[in-house]
């Protein structure tokens, strides 16, 4: 009986102030994925006349509001050796109605070139992109139904917005709700 009261009195005092629910992805959780991936070797082209696409040592870091894709990629067919270091802006999507957050590498294609001569591109996005999927903060469960002593209520979960913040160190991902 006494639960009961609490868990009514702690739903109501909730109804009074909004409040926020939130994910947060650490860089330190993103970069410990892209050293399981590692380096990679790709060779584009024809059999026998085929370029060696090397990309080594990606990572990410997320500053105060923006997040940024770091590697190295080296391109070699015959006797040409290019090397590019590579910085790629991230964004966040959030999509509610599925609750996963994907993180992604904006203009993720890489192209080789030296004195205006085009030696080919890659995209970063198949190799990294299906791991930066994590689930959101949407409540499972939104509308929530009690026995009282004076009848059944039934408490919905209204959300707000959904907001994305970068962060030092942090990509968090909040929904503002209130009670109604």
């Amino acid at each position: 009986m006494i639960n009961r009261y609490i868990l009514i009195f702690s739903l109501l005092t909730s109804l009074m102030y909004s409040g926020e629910i939130s994910v947060s992805i650490s860089e330190e959780l993103v970069n410990d994925y892209l050293d399981l991936i590692g380096s990679h070797q790709i060779p584009k082209g024809k059999k026998g006349d085929q370029a060696i696409w090397t990309i080594e040592e990606p990572y990410v870091t997320f500053e105060e509001g923006s997040a940024e894709f770091k590697t190295t990629v080296f391109y070699k067919k015959g006797k040409v050796n290019i090397k590019k270091v590579v910085r790629k802006n991230m964004y966040v999507e959030y999509n509610y109605d599925d609750n996963i957050i994907n993180l992604m590498i904006e203009d993720p294609f890489i192209t080789m070139e030296r004195k205006n001569e085009d030696f080919g591109k890659i995209d970063l996005s198949i190799l990294y992109q299906k791991g930066l999927k994590f689930q959101g903060p949407r409540p499972k469960v939104e509308t929530i139904k009690l026995k009282t002593i004076k009848g059944r209520i039934r408490i919905d979960m209204n959300i707000k917005k959904s907001m994305i913040y970068f962060e030092p160190g942090i990509v968090r991902v909040a929904i503002d709700l209130d009670y109604k």
